[in-house]
């Protein structure tokens, strides 16, 4: 019997992420034991936390996307089959990744065929991306995924206007089987989703034209932040507040350099000394100068004297800018005559060019 994965792609931000956590709760309370696979450029992954937090099974595919990893990517699956005796996985792949039919599915199907049963590749997409001011490269990425995608699911709907999210026409054009309109927050339109793709297989039949150098100048133009760490100070302090101060002098500093945000993700674990466990905040925000979303947060907010964090950000900015601001906005938030703090991981990079493990 073949084991289904559910695959879904789509641009920095759309989504994924708390989609896919929302599936495995609807597949979980379906009496489904539910594996999960994360991906990214680099390590100490935000998404990575969150998914082991809700006691589903992950697997990690870092230091390349899906398609230049492809044999940690089959491990992944057979890990999960083997150690969770899971009964369906599903994977996320980089939010910079494209051509994901030819250089994953099909040669899964090729490969694979008779171990995973692959759904139709679903591209989570959020209609208020296209007013971001990316650069055409960028921009390349995003309508690639769209261009390949065999089910769409517009996403945030609790978040958006009838008028905003009222264009399902438009994403017709991309020759896609189904159109989704669902919230991960709220859970609208997402068993609908997930009954169709677990009742479809992938059938794989669109050959895109991508250009590569296009491609890598694409994914070239994003850098990529992972920064982990710990805060601590004499005096009790908010976490809530230094999470909020963060990310808004972030998006601030950015917005200045006129650095677009692709998604920044920031996870923190406040220690507590009156609450029965550490409170826990996750916060992103998908658009320079957007709403800070609050994905975790305790109902009260109580003080604390160290917190450990995780961040994540995907800018269209060279690296060197990049780290530069985030070090100012430390800094800036945890002034040294009143926070200790100490950094266990600090990475700043672009991502190398696409070289897939097949293309198909």
């Amino acid at each position: 019997m073949t084991l289904p994965v559910i695959i879904v792609g789509g641009f920095l931000g759309a989504g994924k992420t708390t989609l896919l956590l929302t599936a495995a709760q609807r597949l979980t309370a379906r009496g489904l034991r539910v594996g999960m696979v994360t991906n990214d450029q680099g390590n100490n992954l935000v998404d990575s936390v969150l998914v082991q937090r809700t006691g589903v099974a992950v697997a990690e595919v870092v230091g390349g996307c899906f398609c230049c990893r492809y044999p940690d990517l089959v491990n992944a699956f057979l890990t999960l089959q083997q150690t969770a005796s899971v009964d369906v996985i599903l994977a996320e792949p980089v939010g910079s990744c494209t051509d994901l039919l030819a250089t994953v599915v099909r040669p899964l199907l090729h490969y694979h065929g008779d171990h995973f049963r692959l759904a139709p590749l679903t591209i989570a997409h959020d209609p208020l991306r296209a007013n971001s001011r990316f650069l055409a490269e960028v921009d390349y990425l995003l309508q690639r995924q769209l261009a390949e995608a065999e089910v769409i699911a517009v996403t945030k709907q609790d978040l958006y206007t009838e008028a905003k999210t009222n264009k399902i026409a438009e994403l017709l054009r991309y020759d896609v089987g189904r159109v989704f309109r669902l919230s991960a927050v709220t859970g609208a339109g997402v068993d609908e989703w997930l009954n169709f793709v677990l009742a479809n297989s992938s059938t794989a039949h669109k050959k895109l034209e991508i250009d590569y150098c296009a491609y890598a100048a694409g994914e070239a133009a994003l850098g990529w932040l992972n920064v982990s760490g710990s805060i601590a100070s004499d005096k009790t302090f908010s976490p809530r507040n230094w999470a909020y101060h963060l990310l808004r002098l972030f998006d601030a500093a950015l917005s200045q350099v006129g650095a677009e945000i692709a998604h920044i993700k920031l996870y923190v674990c406040a220690l507590t000394q009156h609450e029965p466990t550490d409170m826990v905040y996750k916060a992103s925000i998908t658009h320079s100068q957007g709403p800070i979303i609050w994905d975790l947060a305790p109902p009260a907010d109580s003080p604390t004297r160290k917190l450990k964090f995780l961040l994540n950000a995907r800018v269209q900015a060279p690296p060197g800018m990049l780290e530069a601001i985030a070090r100012s906005v430390l800094n800036e938030v945890s002034p040294k005559n009143e926070f200790d703090v100490s950094y266990t991981n600090f990475e700043c990079f672009r991502p190398g060019a696409p070289h897939p493990t097949y293309r198909m």
